[in-house]
């Protein structure tokens, strides 16, 4: 199947018939419901060409989907139920919030992911520091999230919060850290091609230019692919980089 065939799905007059119909009807997963939108943008299925690696397959088989999806994202983007598919695989995960450290702005790392560079740029930007736990798993396994209205409102209560991953910022719909980079002391001489992690690609303009202003100079933006399947020759925007042995932009930044 062609990608322009898959994108011709979306303006057929059956299908939408069929995502009218689904808020009355007892749908249990409205995943099964739709014929493959967004199959275009699965990493997984654009690799392999299999179904099974696919959302309509994952849908099917939610312990694939655990093992198997990247948890990107990318489908909940397309899709126009905005079903989020990638946190249905496993139970509900409890989140929890932990102040490190008092101080402004609060930047805030998740734990398992970015705990060391959010200890050492706090140090050195003598910021304050909160972690969030329970948060990795989420795009790690594919949970919903338990305790969340309690985290959003204790966030609230810390003032200025800036997420140090793009997991903590898609989650907790706070900023990202490079979106209020040029309120900061910091800067990163570098020139070459940046990729943009999946879960900002809906803020890759504000990310970029963020990077703009602390002295980057992308020469190229790669948005098509995930560092959980790939390995791009760019700078990395995601901590998530260094456990894959990839170069983060927080491991080049100056103070």
């Amino acid at each position: 199947m062609s990608l322009k065939a898959l994108r011709a799905v979306k303006v057929t007059p059956s299908l939408m018939a069929r995502f009218i119909s689904i808020p009355f009807r007892r749908v249990k997963n409205p995943c099964i419901y739709c014929p493959g939108i967004c199959l275009a943008s699965c990493p997984t299925f654009l690799r392999s060409g299999n179904m099974a690696l696919s959302p309509l397959g994952y849908s099917r088989n939610p312990d694939l989907g655990r093992r198997e999806c990247l948890k990107c994202w990318r489908c909940v983007s397309e899709c126009p139920l905005g079903y989020e598919l990638p946190s249905k695989f496993s139970g509900e995960v409890e989140l929890e919030l932990e102040v490190v450290r008092r101080g402004s702005p609060m930047l805030l790392s998740v734990e398992g992911l970015d705990l060391a560079y959010g200890i050492e740029i706090a140090e050195r930007l003598k910021a304050g520091l909160c972690v969030v736990k329970g948060l990795l798993r989420r795009y790690d396994e594919g949970c919903e999230m338990s305790g969340l209205s309690k985290v959003k409102r204790e966030i609230k209560r810390l003032g200025e919060v800036i997420s140090l991953s793009p997991e903590a910022s898609h989650s907790l719909k706070i900023p990202f850290f490079l979106e209020k980079a040029y309120e900061l002391p910091v800067r990163l001489n570098y020139r070459g091609p940046v990729h943009v992690p999946c879960l900002l690609l809906g803020r890759s303009e504000e990310v970029i230019r963020g990077l703009i202003s602390i002295g980057t100079s992308p020469t190229e933006v790669l948005k098509d692919s995930c560092i959980k399947l790939e390995s791009p020759k760019a700078l990395i925007l995601c901590p998530r980089a260094s456990s894959l042995s990839l170069t983060c932009f927080y491991d080049l930044m100056e103070f």
